[in-house]
């Protein structure tokens, strides 16, 4: 395979990685998975076969009857990491008619079949026009005017913001800027912003985004209020190898994730249902 382009060498270890794929979800391959998928003749269907062979024999058998190569519980993934993303993909492709439909997948589909089903959640729009200017203004470092909808405020007035970042929380985006009204570093929501458009003068540089820029370790442990098996239950849950889990997060972000995972935080309220975790600590990263 030395002397392939670099186009057929990515088909073909394309071709490879889904033989795996499929030998690890499905427990079988055959050659007109990759006929059917990759268009490409039975001489080099088989050619591939024997190549991911060669590279991962453990655990591969061939049943005869069958005609297909068959996996054994010994059989590992060499050229790929499996993921629940990807096991989700190959059942929505099963229900299509094509076992190897959208393998590459790195999220979760949205649509729903007959093996798989996801809820599905209003989903937030944002003024797409506004959100341009507002990036546009993060890239040049300038101010803009944005008439935002409060849900603490029945008024729609403009505000002067110089906009730093936009940041997804967990259930929405919003931008991180500096408001001079208020000479705080505040989060407005994208789908909030009726209008952003470029404001007559810049404001002046605003401080330095402290919380922005620093991060924090936040430590979390199984809820102590929880029985030992559902301990047991968490930590396995969220592939915890040890008591505590350590979470990387900005300084800014904190009240995110813990509103999130329903714990306590300033200036919020803790969920109605017991929380699976408590926390350990929150220290500024070292």
């Amino acid at each position: 395979m030395g002397n392939l382009t670099n186009e057929e060498n990515w088909a073909a270890r394309e071709r490879l990685r889904m033989i795996e794929v499929l030998l690890w979800w499905r427990g079988w391959v055959r050659r007109g998975d990759l006929i059917d998928v990759f268009g490409i003749s039975a001489a080099q269907a088989s050619g591939d076969i024997q190549r991911f062979l060669e590279l991962n024999r453990a655990g591969v058998i061939y049943h005869t009857n069958r005609k297909r190569y068959e996996a054994g519980e010994s059989f590992t993934c060499r050229l790929h990491r499996p993921s629940l993303a990807e096991a989700v993909t190959l059942l929505m492709g099963q229900r299509a008619g094509n076992a190897a439909l959208t393998m590459r997948a790195e999220t979760v589909p949205t649509q729903a079949s007959d093996l798989v089903d996801i809820v599905t959640m209003p989903q937030r729009v944002a003024n797409e026009r506004a959100v341009r200017t507002l990036v546009m203004a993060m890239l040049r470092k300038e101010t803009v005017e944005v008439r935002y909808a409060s849900v603490n405020s029945s008024t729609r007035k403009l505000r002067t913001l110089v906009p730093r970042a936009i940041a997804w929380d967990g259930t929405r985006w919003h931008a991180r800027c500096w408001d001079p009204e208020h000479s705080e570093w505040r989060d407005y929501v994208l789908g909030r912003m009726e209008e952003c458009r470029w404001a007559k003068f810049d404001a002046d540089e605003p401080p330095a985004d402290i919380d922005w820029e620093t991060f924090v370790i936040l430590k979390l442990k199984p809820n102590s209020s929880l029985s030992k098996d559902a301990k047991a239950a968490i930590k396995m849950d969220y592939g915890m190898s040890a008591d505590v889990i350590e979470i990387r997060v900005r300084k800014a972000m904190v009240k995110y994730v813990r509103q999130n995972l329903g714990l306590p935080w300033e200036n919020g309220s803790q969920a109605t249902w017991e929380p699976y975790f408590q926390v350990v600590s929150e220290k500024k990263e070292a």
